[in-house]
């Protein structure tokens, strides 16, 4: 029978866990405590946190909250910290490949499994900010082209009248 302080620890952890839009798990058995605080600072600033669980706990927390118990089952073997993104998991995902010491398991985003290669995909992905700059700079080329048409069809518009004043002489 669990105790109660398991209780309350897995209803915390349950709470910490429910805002995330991603999961990322990994094994931080090469970090430093330096290099642990660089990661958690990195990951605040992006609106992310980086927790550190017991394996059961961790467990019974992501399958109370409605994930693949299997799945969920091999990602906790061995030492397992969970980093949480609650905003942009594409800027997380960056932040923890460039990490040499911390080893990516897998991930949960938006609810859907993806292995540690795919991971490493969305990393290479730009970031919300540069996608949002090139769909801007896509749309000053369409206006600029609008432009052009417009351009051509008060030229064309121009020689036409031209031509019926001539005619009308």
């Amino acid at each position: 029978m669990p105790s109660q302080s398991n209780k309350e620890y897995l209803e915390q952890t349950k709470n910490r866990l429910k805002d995330g839009t991603a999961f990322y798990f990994t094994d931080f058995t090469g970090l430093n405590v330096q290099n642990m605080e660089t990661l958690r600072r990195e990951l605040k600033q992006h609106n992310g946190n980086y927790v550190v669980l017991k394996n059961t706990i961790g467990f019974l927390a992501m399958k109370e909250l409605g994930f693949d118990e299997t799945t969920v089952k091999t990602l906790f073997s061995g030492p397992t910290g969970i980093v949480i993104a609650i905003d942009d998991p594409i800027a997380l995902a960056k932040i923890i490949t460039k990490h040499e010491n911390l080893k990516i398991k897998g991930s949960y985003i938006d609810g859907q499994y993806f292995p540690t290669e795919q991971i490493i995909e969305f990393a290479r992905i730009p970031s919300k900010e540069v996608l949002y700059q090139q769909v801007v700079g896509s749309m000053n080329v369409i206006g600029s082209f609008v432009n052009v048409l417009e351009g051509i069809i008060r030229t064309l518009i121009g020689t036409l009248q031209a031509v019926h004043k001539k005619e009308a002489k």
